[in-house]
């Protein structure tokens, strides 16, 4: 896991633009995750899943375990 400090855009569902700044990225399970933080709101941070070239924000128990794994990895 690594530092990464990219910034990337993502079209919510309502066909809004988002600017978030990629923090770290982890692979488990068979997918990666990225830990992103909202460029105009620090205070929303995501957890996205990449899926068949798709990013995707999860929840729950999966947030959870990412979360969990990204600190174990620090």
């Amino acid at each position: 896991m690594s530092e990464l400090q990219e910034e990337l855009t993502l079209i919510d569902e309502a066909g809004t633009a988002r600017r978030f700044r990629v923090h770290d990225a982890i692979d488990l399970a068979g997918h990666t995750y990225y830990l992103v933080e909202a460029l105009d709101d620090p205070a929303q941070v995501l957890i996205l899943r990449e899926s068949a070239g798709n990013l995707e924000a999860v929840g729950g128990q999966e947030r959870d375990r990412v979360l969990a794994a990204l600190e174990a990895d620090a």
